[in-house]
């Protein structure tokens, strides 16, 4: 699937970049893993804690309190500055609890958010995990590359 995706994205001249939470780079690890992947990866942000997605992408602290860092907004938000930041075509967040304890009131452990904006569109999914913490992760990282893939638009 990485071999298609970054076919596609070369051929068609689109970039990617992506900006994590949950994964902690383990996303863009994964879709660099090929030779020539600089020809379409714009590059990552890895944002693991509130204050920084407010500082870096400058996302409102006061909000993301309110909502969660887990939430469809989030991981909205999260998408949405990192395009700004790199100015991509594609552009994918992870935010999420990959457990074992729960981050806040609100979320809940396994509970994972994944945004793709696409130059047509933007899709939020929400998954509930019920692995360990490393294979929540993984799943992310695959659902993530799943998204991705199945909505690359020619």
């Amino acid at each position: 699937m990485i071999n298609e995706i970054q076919h596609f994205l070369i051929e068609n001249n689109k970039t990617l970049s992506v900006c994590e939470s949950i994964t902690g780079g383990a996303l863009s690890s994964k879709l660099i893993s090929k030779a020539g992947s600089s020809n379409f990866f714009q590059g990552s942000v890895v944002v693991y804690n509130d204050e920084i997605k407010s500082k870096i992408l400058g996302i409102d602290i006061n909000k993301i309190k309110e909502v969660s860092a887990v939430s469809e907004w989030t991981a909205y938000e999260m998408a949405k500055s990192t395009k700004k930041i790199f100015s991509s075509d594609y552009v994918i967040s992870t935010t999420g609890n990959a457990g074992p304890e729960k981050y806040d009131e609100i979320s809940k452990t396994g509970q994972v958010f994944i945004t793709l904006i696409t130059p047509n569109k933007s899709i939020t999914k929400e998954y509930f995990l019920d692995g360990d913490r490393l294979e929540n992760i993984k799943k992310t990282v695959d659902f993530s590359i799943n998204l991705l893939h199945k909505n690359l638009s020619i």
